[in-house]
């Protein structure tokens, strides 16, 4: 997907608490950001991810301010 950052292992960079990416409107977590960890660690980061996504959906807000570029 064109203007989405990868990192040197080729995983999605995202967001730690919302997984917002570069891309607006793209959310990513889970193993495709961390690479391979436990099944609990990645239903956290959907948990994360989901309620960011409701709040974009909502409010169609995409505050990049505290992203990690």
């Amino acid at each position: 997907m064109p203007d989405l950052k990868l990192n040197k292992r080729g995983y999605i960079v995202a967001e730690e608490e919302t997984g917002m990416t570069s891309k607006r409107g793209v959310f990513a977590g889970g193993d495709i950001v961390t690479g391979a960890a436990t099944v609990i660690s990645a239903m956290g980061a959907g948990r994360k991810v989901a309620r960011a996504i409701n709040e974009y959906l909502k409010w169609k807000y995409w505050d990049t301010s505290n992203f990690i570029r």
